[in-house]
């Protein structure tokens, strides 16, 4: 219709039949929604938008609504698969170094490792004797200690200082007799058996021996594994009456330390070191 006069045109008149007037354009149709068919994602065939699974090969139809939903979902599980992968690679990489660094504390001698030793309860450190002890003429003193079963690196040490009970009547008793006076002690170690040689005056195989001395450091290492020691503070070779002063600590490892110990001299042994 012509807008101007309200006659009726045909259809693609330009201008109006009656009026002259230019004939204003129809409104164009607004372009019709295109909706897309969902189609299987199996076997490709068409399926309505209310299909819950395939009419041809009856699998699940998923709701073209959810499709990015699962996407995202995809996208984040295969994220988070990727970093769980890298986090095993790393603490598989660090398994080997923790490893050295156990093996390092338990072998170790050094002071650091022996700190973290101590503090872990893998090397025992144990009071033998923290005393003062009289020691008589031509005599002596012993004290017996046990190493446990599993004891591995075992070794004694301390110190210890003997004193004369009376140094001014033993002066004047030596200038007399013009000899030289000895305030000096002796120090053994020996196994329970080698002791009772040793105490009927015989001579046998000691496990540690000092000289006679007035004071010395004890550090006397012992058989690995269980067994009964003796201690011993001699005096057989003075005529006088002294105090020994004595500290002295028992240590060895106990606990799996024991298995890295074996496996490393194993490995020493192997290696001919």
């Amino acid at each position: 219709m012509c807008s101007w006069c309200g006659t009726n045109l045909p259809d693609g008149s330009q201008f109006c039949l009656k009026c002259g007037q230019k004939a204003r354009a129809a409104a164009s149709e607004a372009p019709s929604e295109t909706i897309a068919t969902p189609a299987c994602s199996t076997c490709g065939a068409s399926l309505s938008p209310a299909a819950s699974s395939c009419r041809k090969c009856g699998q699940p139809v998923v709701p073209t609504a959810n499709s990015a939903a699962l996407a995202n979902t995809v996208a984040e599980t295969l994220a988070l698969l990727r970093a769980r992968r890298r986090n095993r690679i790393l603490r598989w990489l660090l398994v080997p170094v923790i490893l050295a660094a156990l093996l390092w504390v338990a072998t170790s001698q050094s002071p650091s490792a022996q700190e973290v030793q101590e503090y872990m309860h893998w090397s025992q450190a144990q009071t033998i004797v923290d005393t003062q002890a009289p020691l008589n003429p031509r005599s002596f003193w012993s004290h017996e200690f046990t190493v446990p079963p599993g004891a591995l690196d075992v070794s004694l040490s301390g110190e210890f200082t003997a004193s004369d009970v009376n140094p001014q009547h033993a002066n004047g008793r030596n200038s007399e007799s013009g000899k030289d006076h000895n305030d000096g002690i002796e120090a053994y170690v020996l196994t329970n058996s080698a002791f009772a040689v040793w105490s009927g005056g015989y001579s046998t195989d000691t496990l540690y021996q000092s000289g006679s001395l007035a004071g010395d450091v004890i550090n006397a290492p012992l058989p690995a594994g269980a067994g009964v020691y003796e201690l011993v503070f001699s005096n057989r070779s003075s005529p006088n009456a002294k105090t020994v002063h004595a500290t002295v600590l028992l240590r060895y490892k106990s606990g799996w330390p024991n298995a890295a110990l074996r496996l490393k001299e194993r490995l020493w042994n192997w290696m001919g070191l």
